[in-house]
């Protein structure tokens, strides 16, 4: 899992892990945590001018 305090939008990339995509920081390589997906996640929408619901 990924320890760095800030992730930002254009910081990760997605990866095969089998037949699963997974979020992982540019940087360091490794899988975003929880709370890194989430703030992505949110990051993402916003940028893409969507609503969260």
């Amino acid at each position: 899992m990924c320890n760095c305090s800030n992730v930002h939008i254009y910081e990760v990339e997605f990866k095969l892990d089998g037949m699963i995509v997974v979020p992982t920081h540019k940087n360091c390589g490794e899988t975003l945590n929880e709370k890194q997906s989430e703030k992505f996640r949110k990051d993402l929408v916003k940028s893409w001018g969507f609503d969260e619901k």
